[in-house]
């Protein structure tokens, strides 16, 4: 289940903040030890400026504050031929650390709590980890933990 660039689906999320439990997309980046996820809930919600060209994969733009991969609609991104039905965001500044032990008691029923869509094919992980990993708009921590060089 969290296997880097595995893609979930629960059926609902409870987000940490308290917001409202929804229905929701969740792509595992990376483990960290026995308690740490390293994670995405990927959006359909577009906040690219207009003047930034919207194309499949890393849209990195200091200039206009922008970090997000864009997924495009219908395209192949797992090894199981899945694709988000609409174009979906990762932005940068949303990823986060969700502490595993929360999620192995909340949500215990595969098929029922939630669903391992599939893994991102390999070229799109590693596109998707060098977007989060290089951009300025995600914390050190994070990116250090995906990686990066600092």
């Amino acid at each position: 289940m969290y296997t880097p660039g595995n893609i979930l689906y629960f059926k609902p999320f409870v987000f940490p903040n308290g917001h409202a439990p929804k229905n929701k997309y969740f792509i595992v980046l990376q483990t960290i030890g026995d308690n740490i996820l390293i994670a995405s809930l990927p959006t359909s919600q577009d906040h690219i400026p207009r003047m930034v060209s919207k194309k499949h994969g890393c849209i990195d733009e200091p200039h206009y504050q922008v970090n997000c991969y864009c997924f495009q609609p219908r395209q192949i991104i797992t090894k199981n031929d899945f694709a988000f039905p609409v174009e979906t965001f990762v932005y940068g500044y949303q990823v986060d650390q969700f502490d595993k032990t929360n999620f192995d008691s909340m949500y215990v029923v595969d098929g029922v709590d939630y669903e391992i869509v599939g893994e991102l094919l390999d070229h799109e992980y590693e596109s998707l980890i060098n977007c989060i990993k290089n951009s300025r708009a995600v914390s050190r921590k994070i990116r250090r933990w995906l990686g990066a060089e600092i």
